[in-house]
């Protein structure tokens, strides 16, 4: 009866998650039912039993939670993926928007279609359960992706500014010299050297991974002293 009253009373507990040791987490609650332990520098009482319950996710989100943030988050993805396509579409069949110029709009809209709809979803995943269920190999793609992306989308931001720039304090010269070739060598620069940045870790530069219950996709860690 007692064990019965202690599940009944973790029912209001969802997502307050105890860590018990690397590979474990779970609620701690005391005989009573009354009350639970979510840090791990605390003193028990020797003369009281103690129940342990693991809980679904190794996160420290509770249901609520990560309902709400996977509404939010699919809906931006959807937003994210949606508008770039448009983007890419229009720039593609209208005429008119056919202009060196948004050559490197359009190399901006890939980069954040691809983000969208192959590097969100599984990160999304990954930081609502608390670890990463994809296998090794996809970590390895899904992180170099990520780089890739994120990169090239910063670096076409940083072309999109400059061609603006000098578009505006070199008006007559750049636009002379802004052609289709040169355009599409500095969006080539901006995507080659994305890649570059990218491989080392498909090349073995990346942190040893030891199995584990609950495994990590990280690329490099930073040393704690």
């Amino acid at each position: 009866m007692e064990s019965l009253d202690v599940a009944e009373n973790l029912s209001s507990l969802s997502g307050m998650v105890f860590k018990i040791d690397q590979n474990e987490y779970g609620l701690l609650m005391d005989q009573n039912g009354t009350g639970y332990l979510n840090d791990t520098n605390v003193t028990m009482d020797p003369n009281r039993t103690y129940y342990i319950f693991e809980s679904v996710y190794p996160s420290t989100y509770s249901i609520p939670e990560i309902v709400v943030a996977s509404v939010v988050v699919i809906m931006l993805m959807i937003v994210v993926v949606v508008g770039n396509m448009l983007v890419i579409i229009a720039i593609v069949t209208e005429k008119a928007l056919k202009n060196v110029q948004n050559w490197f709009i359009a190399s901006l809209a890939v980069a954040d279609f691809f983000l969208g709809i192959i590097v969100m979803p599984f990160s999304l995943a990954n930081e609502l359960m608390g670890y990463w269920i994809f296998g090794d190999w996809w970590c390895d793609i899904h992180a170099a992706l990520d780089v890739l992306l994120c990169t090239a989308s910063i670096m076409n931001l940083c072309l999109i500014a400059l061609d603006r720039y000098w578009s505006i304090t070199q008006a007559v010269d750049y636009l002379k010299k802004r052609t289709p070739a040169r355009a599409m060598v500095m969006i080539g620069f901006v995507w080659i050297f994305s890649g570059v940045i990218c491989i080392p870790p498909l090349l073995g530069w990346k942190v040893k991974r030891v199995p584990e219950r609950y495994p990590k996709c990280e690329v490099s860690v930073i040393l704690k002293i």
